[in-house]
């Protein structure tokens, strides 16, 4: 994946964080890389960093960039917006 990775407010990682900690079944709907539209069922159990990008990792080993997320548990995930100068 090159494009480039846009960050998600900090509350947002926040829930995600709460998420792993507490192995809570979520849904969760995002874009792959053909940018189509996935829905799956899954419990995150790890939210981490790596190479300038941040990242859920389920428990099917599956991982999902955090500015592809859409909704979790049904909720919108706000879409990261570009800073100024970017």
């Amino acid at each position: 994946m090159d494009e480039q990775y846009t960050p998600i407010g900090c509350s947002y990682y926040d829930q995600l964080e709460l998420l792993a900690m507490h192995k809570s079944p979520t849904v969760l709907k995002y874009r792959d890389d053909q940018q189509a539209e996935q829905e799956l069922h899954a419990v995150i159990v790890d939210v981490y960093s790596q190479d300038k990008q941040e990242f859920i990792k389920l428990d099917d080993g599956q991982t999902i960039r955090l500015d592809r997320l859409i909704s979790v548990d049904r909720k919108p995930f706000p879409a990261p917006t570009k800073r100024a100068g970017e």
